[in-house]
């Protein structure tokens, strides 16, 4: 995406913006290149507003997550007689409740789950079931109440009522701004996967630091130079003092698989304390029409994406500050789910509803939603949309962010009720999860001691 330019005659140095999502990555050797995020002359970070305030990951499982194969009836003989070579064995899995099974590569969420830190809303999908990737996709992520395809997304317009900073919402990975992030006038800054990408942020040389200081120079407002020219100036200068801001996150280690070094980097941002209230980070690749199983239905892509996902959320808790970890729960969702039979290229084919996950230490764990049942599939062989995306939606703004969501997707839903209280103790939580812990422990009818010896 490129920089754009505005053409006013009366500039401000103190409040002047270019338009939304230009941040600089790289290319100014020579001058203003192109940039790929928002709101460059944005507020100073974590702005009047409560930067403080709770903060929303949102996960994008880009491509169609298969939800049945996710968290499943693997026992259920109607089941088995729909995925043939793709069914999933309790045995190899980890139990849920209410004959539900994680599936084996989510060894660490199903844990997760234990603890009382996962809902998993049920049924969720689009009313319409369109099942395109990308008009589906973007109605899920536009959220708005009469389907419509803006040019604005949920996040996008409850962040242009926050009054939040630059780094208010953040997008990982440096493909520009999803549209569920775009406001009418909100910032948000979409930060490249590779920190070597932020020119300005390594000032070692000290070459580099003259180099630097001269750009930030440049930025200085000049009231005998053309607004343009004083614009491009400024541009520069604020690319690289906001490549500085975040260089931090960059500096340690990461994983080496993308995924979870994505989730690694949007825990760090929220360590840094820069007022970030709203992030994303994708994760492609849930297309899964063939080789979804490979020699057997525990191995295969799906199997390797589920792991890397288990894996990526799991670094993402274990990388957040305890400071911040009670403000902060991940939304995982997909497009859509997969159709209930199995193809005839060891894959499943675009589908209708899904689950949506909820997870954070004030999630209140558990099941939500209206169950589609699995032998009442609607005329196309596709499970029932129970629940409307927009409702999902709505529980988090209303609940969670503190904002509006009849100003944000234009309808009052009823919100299922996710989150406990603010007022909550950690040490409380602990406490009350190791008696629950300890009282399934010695009940020997109980479901997870049954069904996964190691609980």
């Amino acid at each position: 995406m490129t920089t754009t330019i505005p053409t006013s005659t009366t500039p401000n140095p103190a409040t002047s913006r270019l338009q939304r999502r230009t941040f600089l990555q790289g290319a100014l050797a020579a001058g203003i290149g192109t940039a790929a995020v928002p709101t460059i002359f944005a507020d100073s970070v974590g702005a009047a507003a409560d930067a403080n305030g709770p903060i929303l990951l949102t996960v994008t499982l880009g491509g169609g997550n298969d939800g049945l194969n996710t968290l499943g009836p693997f026992e259920s003989g109607r089941y088995r007689d729909l995925r043939g070579a793709l069914a999933q064995r309790g045995a190899n899995a980890h139990s849920a409740a209410d004959g539900l099974f994680w599936h084996p590569s989510l060894r660490r969420l199903a844990t997760r789950f234990r603890r009382g830190e996962v809902a998993v809303i049920e049924g969720v999908g689009d009313p319409l079931k369109d099942l395109s990737h990308f008009s589906n996709l973007a109605r899920w992520q536009a959220g708005l109440v009469d389907g419509r395809i803006s040019g604005t997304g949920w996040i996008g317009r409850w962040l242009d009522n926050a009054g939040l900073g630059q780094f208010g919402g953040v997008a990982i990975g440096g493909r520009g701004v999803p549209l569920h992030m775009r406001g009418a006038n909100s910032s948000v800054t979409d930060l490249p996967f590779d920190g070597n990408s932020l020119y300005g942020s390594d000032r070692t040389e000290t070459r580099d630091r003259i180099m630097y200081k001269a750009i930030r120079r440049m930025g200085a407002w000049d009231g005998g130079r053309a607004d343009w020219v004083n614009r491009v100036g400024e541009l520069g200068g604020f690319a690289v003092d906001t490549a500085f801001d975040v260089s931090s996150a960059y500096r340690q280690p990461f994983p080496e698989d993308r995924f979870a070094h994505s989730m690694t980097l949007a825990a760090r941002l929220i360590n840094l304390g820069l007022g970030t209230r709203a992030l994303n980070v994708w994760q492609h690749g849930y297309d899964t029409h063939d080789s979804q199983i490979a020699g057997s239905a525990t191995t295969g892509d799906h199997a390797d994406l589920l792991s890397a996902l288990d894996v990526g959320l799991d670094q993402f808790f274990g990388t957040l500050s305890p400071a911040v970890a009670d403000r902060v729960v991940v939304l995982v969702y997909s497009e859509f789910g997969r159709r209930a039979e199995a193809n005839g290229s060891r894959g499943t084919d675009h589908g209708t509803s899904n689950q949506v996950f909820v997870i954070g230490r004030r999630v209140k764990g558990g099941f939500y939603g209206d169950r589609p049942p699995i032998d009442r599939l609607d005329d196309r062989g596709n499970f029932r949309v129970t629940e409307d995306f927009r409702r999902v939606y709505a529980t988090l703004i209303d609940n969670w962010l503190g904002g509006d969501s009849v100003d944000v997707i234009g309808k009052r839903y009823r919100t299922f009720d996710l989150f406990h209280p603010a007022t909550r103790t950690v040490e409380g939580d602990i406490r009350s999860r190791a008696e629950s812990i300890r009282s399934r422990r010695s009940n020997p009818r109980d479901s997870l001691r049954v069904s996964s010896p190691s609980f």
